[in-house]
């Protein structure tokens, strides 16, 4: 057999290699588009099953367990769950625990292997059953996939479960950030009830323990209690690790008590220019005129950030707005350039070209187009 055979050989092979996966990957996605629309027709059918259920309490269907383990089944159930509220969310879960479909899935939950058919019980148990499997999903705020915890809390959450607010808070110090922000988002659904769940909790951990207690801090600001503010100002005047000191001045910041201010204003002298730009930005917020003179003068800061914040932050008063006009003659050129800089973002660039050309000026306006005219030019 010479070489021209053995080439032809190969050939043959080759042709033969790819008509045998083209075939195969043919009859591959034609089994997927037969199966695809299976589950279509089998979610339909559940889907109207379910309608029916919740328009005819005492329809008598055959409905068993074993049907937990359809993921058309799953996929129905959410969608009708998604698209009723208040009594009818009681309705469809009473009427699917008629069969013992709920029971089915904590089994499954609570198994050891197919992570894929536990996650599926979890999003079941979370987006249907009724206050009796919090029990269940309480066991599994602890469980070692992440996203086995994370739909244990947001069902405990939509259940409006109270006790399951201390342990998902305890879960901060041991959580990867991700898990621990969707975390986050279950608190909020349980509203003032886990303020002081999270105060304490940062009362106990934040002299050791950071990430989690910033997390925890930054959670009161979303919940927007200003029960907190107290509890905050003590913590932001004992904690000494800075990002605990950022989330804190932040989160005063974000719910705007005047009671804040001596704190905050007290951290725009701080050493650390990220808690004195942090500050001024929630002293703006807060809202008190008092603010005015510190946010002056942190347009001389040495610091670029601490200037951007504090002229922004006077952008937001009459007053304020005055001192940033005023500042455009400061000797100092940084201070300069942020006050124009927050002027600009205020509108008032716009508004003194507006009145140069209607020949109303003021002398305030004529100096800051000035001044930004000047910034423009390009040395030759």
């Amino acid at each position: 057999m010479n070489g021209i055979e053995l080439l032809r050989i190969a050939v043959l092979v080759v042709y033969i290699v790819s008509g045998l996966l083209l075939s195969s990957l043919i009859v591959g996605k034609r089994i997927h588009q037969r199966r695809q629309l299976a589950h279509y027709r089998r979610r339909a059918k559940y889907l109207a099953l379910l309608s029916r259920g919740l328009t005819t309490p005492d329809l008598r269907v055959d409905l068993g367990p074993r049907v937990a383990e359809d993921q058309a089944f799953l996929d129905a159930l959410i969608d009708i769950r998604t698209s009723v509220i208040g009594p009818e969310s009681d309705e469809l879960a009473t009427f699917v625990g008629r069969f013992g479909v709920m029971e089915g899935y904590a089994r499954r939950l609570r198994g050891r292997l197919f992570v894929t058919r536990r996650l599926r019980a979890a999003v079941a148990l979370a987006e249907v059953a009724d206050d009796s499997f919090a029990p269940v999903l309480m066991d599994h705020l602890g469980d070692r996939e992440p996203e086995i915890r994370i739909q244990a809390a947001r069902g405990l959450a939509r259940m409006h479960w109270t006790p399951a607010i201390d342990a998902i808070v305890d879960r901060f110090s041991v959580e990867n950030p991700w898990v621990r922000s969707r975390f986050e988002d279950t608190l909020l659904s349980f509203g003032s009830k886990a303020t002081w769940p999270l105060i304490a909790y940062i009362r106990v951990n934040h002299r050791f323990e950071s990430p989690g207690s910033a997390a925890a801090i930054r959670t009161l600001a979303n919940l927007g209690d200003r029960d907190a503010v107290t509890p905050l100002i003590d913590i932001l005047g004992r904690a000494s690790d800075i990002e605990i000191k950022l989330a804190a001045i932040e989160t005063l910041g974000v719910l705007g008590v005047p009671l804040a201010f001596e704190s905050l204003e007290k951290m725009f002298t701080a050493e650390d220019w990220r808690l004195r730009a942090k500050a001024a930005t929630a002293l703006a917020k807060v809202g008190d005129p008092r603010s005015l003179p510190a946010l002056s003068s942190g347009l001389i800061d040495s610091n670029w950030w601490v200037r951007r914040n504090a002229a922004q932050g006077l952008s937001r008063y009459p007053e304020g707005i005055r001192r940033l006009h005023a500042a455009i003659r400061s000797a100092f050129p940084f201070a300069r350039d942020a006050a124009a800089e927050a002027l600009a973002d205020a509108g008032e660039v716009i508004a003194a070209r507006q009145r140069i050309e209607e020949g109303v000026p003021t002398d305030e306006d004529l100096e800051l187009i000035e001044f930004i005219q000047s910034e423009l030019v390009v040395p030759g």
